[in-house]
């Protein structure tokens, strides 16, 4: 049997309409690339698993209500009432035209999960997932597209005359309202503004811009296949598509370049979409010329938006709000304000045409952001959609899927490293991975470090040690001694107690130290430090203050520590000759003791000055005695020693 032209026709468009929407299948691949890189790795393999979740939630929601509520029977031009759970006589066209509207639900939906990257729980954009793409994106397109399958719009926009041919409003706009309403409900990343606020990078721009040329091929299927057969003005609409994503891509550069003084990748890679959702209202309409314009002016609004919203520190991670809100309401007005009179086919003139796409764009903008706010806001409520702060910091590969990468490995040690402030071990990476050769620069740079850090603790302890420690016997200096007295003053203040100030002084040094030398005189005062730190405890200070004068600090003196059994262990340890390089010698000791408690003022100046004056009236006693400060006159001589 010898198929009619009109059969022919018909399974030449239905084929071009199944490949176009095999082509906006693409873009969600480019979708997925283009968010995952331009987010930081910690959070690539969140953004890129929404996007595939996203996809297959709009498509079981379309077609169990999306497509009924878009294109079914309509109730006064609002929204549709059959066609539900794709029931109805689904010829091969509509069922090729249902797939084709299919694949646009997705990339509504798919849109917001650039924007609200970084800090929304996946459960909650999976909820957002379900209002965009169930009960905002189906009911927009019904008041524009409605009837677009025949012909005969019978939604009330398109009714009206509002003309949006592929969906810069209906798609791009409803999408980046959506997307506004949940990064104003979320809130801005942490680190992203305030004082210490800064741009956060993407940790793949070449992957970010694969994803564009995934976008822009996919975009000759949503731009080209919505004329819903293939036909002569298919060449134009894919060439207008090309010429406003290359002049959106260009406009950027040139405005990014002048106003930042550098060609930023993120901008360019943003102004690409731009013009891209700019001329897709009325590629059928455009001349190339006017294309080249469209695309250009999409690039330069997408820029300024995203200034726009930095300045208002509203965070858009991947900047989707200024590339689909922004440009998609420029391309929508561009309709009446660039096309050829009277190309619209509405029989309106170009003022009432412009008329028409207002009232579109105001009427579909307050639709889809004010439900999408209040939906997301009684959400939050019962579900809050943030991750926490600490989830955050983590990366929602982690905290959100258990998922982690080599690199992200990698950081999340150098990371708890440096809070730790611990760069004591080196960090350990899978061998042959990515991040394998980053670990042994970085683990070379962690040897250096803790090899330099270790001379720099080992120089200190030697200054420590010069510092408060005697170079002779060891023992705690002047210094050292004095600042151990104020802390047990304070302490005893505080908390109540007591303590004891021991003042040592040799009798008989000087005479060894002439007759049998100064080596000799210091091995004496080494055995001296030695036996009399002996009978104290580890807690106590003995210092030597200077010469052959000692002195010893005890606190909570009771019992075995009583100031006086102390003293008469002193006497009867030094009371034994020392075996010196020379010969033997003997000496003997005097001791001054006083003590100090919560009751009586004192400074550590005063309490060693009254200990030194009790030594000195043990001197003047006989020596080889000791005796308690008992007010001794501060004025008296020292005796001769």
């Amino acid at each position: 049997m010898i198929a009619t032209t009109q059969e022919i026709t018909s399974t030449i468009n239905i084929s071009w309409l199944l490949l176009s929407g095999f082509l906006v299948v693409l873009m969600q691949a480019g979708f997925t690339c283009l968010e995952s890189g331009m987010v930081r790795a910690k959070n690539s393999i969140n953004v890129a698993i929404k996007n595939l979740v996203d996809f297959c939630i709009s498509n079981v929601l379309f077609v169990l209500v999306g497509f009924g509520i878009m294109f079914g029977a309509s109730v006064n031009g609002l929204f549709g009432s059959s066609y539900f759970f794709f029931s109805g006589d689904f010829t091969p066209f509509l069922g090729a035209f249902f797939f084709f509207q299919a694949m646009f639900c997705g990339t509504a939906t798919t849109i917001v999960s650039g924007a609200v990257a970084e800090r929304m729980r996946f459960s909650g954009y999976c909820i957002t997932a379900v209002v965009i793409s169930a009960i905002i994106y189906p009911v927009a397109g019904h008041w524009a597209w409605a009837g677009a399958e025949s012909g005969a719009y019978v939604g009330w926009l398109g009714a009206k005359g509002f003309i949006d041919f592929a969906g810069s409003t209906v798609v791009h706009s409803v999408a980046g309202w959506m997307a506004l309403a949940a990064i104003i409900v979320l809130g801005p990343r942490i680190g992203r503004f305030g004082p210490e606020g800064r741009p956060i990078e993407g940790h793949s721009l070449p992957i970010a811009t694969l994803g564009v040329f995934l976008l822009w091929f996919g975009w000759f299927g949503f731009n080209g296949g919505s004329t819903f057969a293939l036909n002569g003005s298919v060449p134009k609409i894919i060439i207008n598509t090309a010429l406003a994503g290359a002049t959106g891509g260009l406009a950027a550069l040139a405005l990014t370049w002048r106003l930042m003084g550098k060609p930023v990748v993120d901008r360019i890679i943003n102004g690409v979409i731009a013009g891209l959702v700019a001329i897709t209202a009325s590629a059928n309409l455009m001349t190339p010329p006017l294309a080249l314009l469209v695309g250009a002016v999409g690039g330069v609004v997408c820029v300024l938006g995203m200034k726009l919203l930095e300045r208002l520190e509203i965070d858009d991670a991947i900047g989707a709000v200024p590339a689909h809100l922004f440009a998609g309401v420029w391309g929508t007005l561009a309709v009446a304000l660039l096309a050829p009179e009277g190309s619209w086919g509405t029989g309106l003139t170009r003022s009432q045409q412009l008329g028409a796409q207002l009232e579109g764009i105001v009427a579909i903008g307050a639709y889809s952001f004010l439900v999408g706010y209040a939906l997301l806001r009684l959400v939050n409520i019962w579900l809050p959609l943030r991750v926490t702060p600490d989830d955050e910091r983590i990366g929602l590969n982690i905290s959100e899927h258990g998922a982690s990468t080599a690199t992200l490995d990698l950081i999340m040690q150098m990371d708890r490293q440096a809070r730790l402030r611990d760069f004591s071990k080196p960090v350990e990476v899978e061998p042959e991975t990515e991040a394998s050769r980053i670990s042994k620069f970085y683990n070379a740079v962690l040897e250096g470090f803790n090899l330099e850090t270790g001379r720099s603790r080992m120089a200190m302890r030697k200054l420590s040690q010069l510092a408060n420690y005697d170079s002779l016997t060891g023992l705690a200096n002047r210094r050292l001694f004095f600042e151990a007295v104020r802390r047990a003053l304070a302490r005893v203040k505080r908390s109540g107690g007591a303590g004891t100030v021991l003042y040592f002084d040799l009798d008989g040094f000087k005479n060894v130290n002439d007759t049998m030398g100064h080596e000799c005189g210091d091995l004496l005062l080494k055995e001296v430090a030695r036996r009399i730190a002996n009978l104290v405890r580890e807690e106590d200070i003995l210092a030597r203050i200077g010469g052959d004068e000692f002195c010893l600090l005890v606190e909570g003196a009771e019992g075995e520590m009583e100031p006086q059994v102390i003293a008469e262990k002193v006497l009867h340890a030094l009371a034994e000759p020392v075996e010196l390089g020379g010969g033997r010698a003997t000496v003997g000791i005097s001791i001054g003791i006083i003590q100090f408690d919560s009751d009586h003022a004192e400074t550590d100046a005063s309490l060693v000055r009254k200990a030194d004056l009790a030594m000195y009236a043990a001197k003047l006693a006989g020596k080889g005695v000791y005796r308690f400060y008992e007010g001794q006159d501060e004025s008296a001589p020292a005796p001769d020693v």
